[in-house]
């Protein structure tokens, strides 16, 4: 009995400690679940704040690429009153302080950034204060906690290699090919030429200057034996011929005739003089001798020209008839008489046996002696006008016979496929045509680096405003130049474009000027350029923390197919340039790709701009004109273009 009692004394005095022991443990576990409910809603609230300092950042820091801390400002408050909190709407303090501007700047060594307060900004700190509710902590006497979240975004340094086409269609929209899709500009590209200078424009030491004027080239045909043109003009060239200022001129070949439009006639043009092999050169049918000019001038008739030169009547049948034009070589030599290039010893006597004709008043040691027959032979012709380009190239070198015999007459040219009555017919155009199309090379034809051939001119135009661009932003990009024809050529290291240089002076510009279309060689192995641009962006001169961007620039058509393959292999190309885009997107490079010109791939710089994260910018207007415009401003747009990130 008393045992039983005992043992219900001791279940009851546990019953009583458990349950003490339930209603403490029940006011902790309310008071943690409270502190849980505030803690979530201030982990909730922190979260929202830093997303809505991240976004105010980084929409700000994209404003300082304009320079302009007052609309960065505004973009930060705009973008934190767009982002609530809890519901609740943010605002940053009026006095400005939760917005600072710093200069960012790369420290190599430690691979982060020191901020600094002078200098044009490129970073912004934004920071965003609330005051979150608490719901449980009043038994505490807290009602509210202050967070507050900071995110600082950047302007990233770019590490940028401009990846530059330079095959032979560079120079594609200043030749007769496409006059009738652009406005060519070959006008331009004649008046940028050298002019040589000499006495009557030929440096024979035999004519006088011209009267009134003893210290100007002479701008109009030469007025001794065999002399009949000049290699002079205005040394400042920029202006109408006819007004005076013009550039080279060679022989006959002075005249520039009508202006090319998309509508233009070769045979309607008084500056090209038809010259065709198997015909006698007598004037057009229906006009009569003292009608029948060469130019469109008060010159005479050709033969009349020959007999004032001093040609004698059998001389200048001889150069008139097609008797001899079943050798191309005779043909030719009478053309380089007729375009004044050449003067032809004859040799030809009178029935007493006494020279006549011009060769005959030409001082002996002067003249070849000819045999006195009908045949202009190339053993006495005496050139007059030395070919103006020296060639390095031994294989393909310019001269006045290829252009006439190998050109001009050819029915295999660009020039021919573009308009058939450019056949035989020969001055300024068809020769600077002959230059872009058959000499382009530096080894051929050096000078055109100085002329404005399009696309190429505005290529480096607009090159030269990325530049620029950079450097006003003071960005601390580096640039890298690569370019390809045939082959890939890696041509100037990266470098800092804000160094103590103009901005005309940088690596890139001057290297990208002094280069031309067609430089090396002709063909297209874009993919060997991507291929250059990959590794120079990873070499030991690419920066980690810098953003990795390829500008790849084409006016036409991949056509090579490996790093060391030959030319004209399209499918191939395209296939290769696809696949050394997507190794470089692999390796955290953002591809931009611009194409020029008025023929040129559009779909496969698409592509590769989809593939690389990029954009694909297009100027392919119809005036070369509109084209510079446009490219000149997506340069800018590039230069501009520049990545945003936290980087705190």
């Amino acid at each position: 009995m008393w045992r039983r009692i005992f043992q219900s004394n001791r279940g009851s005095r546990r019953r009583a400690t458990v349950a003490i022991t339930v209603a403490v443990m029940s006011t902790m576990l309310i008071g943690f679940a409270a502190l849980s409910i505030d803690v979530s809603v201030m982990y909730n609230a922190r979260g929202q704040l830093q997303r809505t300092s991240d976004a105010a950042a980084m929409a700000a820091a994209a404003m300082l690429a304009d320079f302009d801390e007052t609309v960065a400002r505004n973009k930060a408050k705009e973008y934190v009153a767009a982002n609530n909190v809890l519901s609740q709407d943010m605002l940053l303090a009026e006095d400005g302080s939760d917005v600072v501007f710093y200069r960012a700047v790369l420290d190599t060594n430690s691979n982060g950034y020191i901020y600094k307060t002078d200098g044009i900004p490129n970073a912004v700190r934004v920071t965003v204060h609330y005051e979150v509710p608490l719901y449980f902590a009043g038994i505490f006497n807290r009602s509210s906690t202050h967070i507050s979240a900071t995110a600082v975004a950047m302007l990233i340094p770019r590490d940028i290699a401009i990846v530059a086409d330079l095959s032979g269609s560079h120079n594609d929209d200043s030749e007769f090919r496409h006059y009738k899709r652009t406005n060519i500009n070959m006008f331009d590209v004649w008046m940028a030429l050298p002019i040589p200078k000499g006495n009557n424009g030929v440096g024979n030491g035999i004519d006088p200057p011209p009267p009134g004027n003893p210290n100007h080239p002479n701008d109009a045909p030469g007025t001794g034996p065999g002399h009949p043109g000049n290699q002079g003009g205005n040394p400042d060239p920029g202006a109408d011929p006819q007004g005076g200022q013009f550039g080279p001129t060679w022989g006959w070949m002075y005249y520039w005739g009508n202006t090319i439009t998309c509508d233009y006639e070769p045979a309607d043009d008084p500056g090209l003089m038809y010259f065709p092999r198997y015909a006698k050169w007598v004037p057009p049918a229906g006009k009569a001798p003292d009608e029948f000019t060469i130019h469109e001038t008060s010159w005479d008739d050709l033969g009349v020209w020959y007999q004032n030169v001093g040609y004698c009547p059998g001389e200048i049948d001889a150069l008139l008839s097609d008797e001899n034009d079943s050798s191309s070589t005779y043909w030719s030599n009478r053309v380089a008489v007729a375009l004044g290039l050449a003067r032809w010893d004859s040799g030809m006597e009178d029935d007493d046996g006494n020279p006549i004709g011009l060769w005959a008043t030409i001082p002996p040691g002067h003249r070849n002696n000819g045999n006195g027959n009908t045949i202009v032979g190339s053993s006495e012709i005496t050139w007059l006008v030395d070919y103006p380009f020296e060639a390095d190239d031994e294989d393909s070198p310019g001269s006045w016979r290829d252009y006439i015999k190998n050109y001009v007459r050819s029915s295999s040219t660009q020039m021919y496929y573009a308009n058939h009555d450019f056949r035989y017919r020969f001055g300024l155009k068809s020769f600077i045509n002959y230059l872009l199309e058959r000499k382009p090379r530096h080894s051929q034809t050096p000078d055109l680096a100085d002329t404005p051939i399009q696309p190429m001119q505005a290529v480096k135009d607009a090159v030269g405003h990325l530049v620029q661009t950079i450097y006003d932003l003071e960005s601390e990009d580096q640039l890298s130049l690569e370019v390809y024809d045939t082959t890939g050529r890696h041509e100037v290291d990266l470098h800092e474009a804000s160094n103590n240089k103009p901005a005309d002076q940088d690596e890139v510009v001057e290297t990208l000027n002094a280069r031309q279309a067609g430089h090396v060689d002709i063909w297209t192995n874009m993919g060997a350029g991507v291929l250059r641009a990959r590794e120079e962006l990873g070499s030991d001169r690419g920066r980690s923390a810098a953003r990795k961007v390829m500008i790849l620039i084409t006016d036409g058509y991949a056509n090579v197919a490996c790093e060391t393959c030959s030319g004209g292999y399209y499918s191939g190309g395209k296939q290769y340039a696809k696949d050394e885009a997507a190794l470089a997107v692999e390796e955290g490079i953002q591809i931009f790709t611009v194409s020029v010109g008025s023929y040129c791939d559009a779909n496969l710089m698409q592509y590769i701009a989809d593939l690389g994260g990029g954009e694909h910018l297009a100027a392919s207007d119809e005036t070369v004109e509109e084209m510079s415009v446009t490219l000149n401003a997506i340069f800018q747009h590039l230069g501009g273009c520049r990545p945003v990130e936290l980087i705190e």
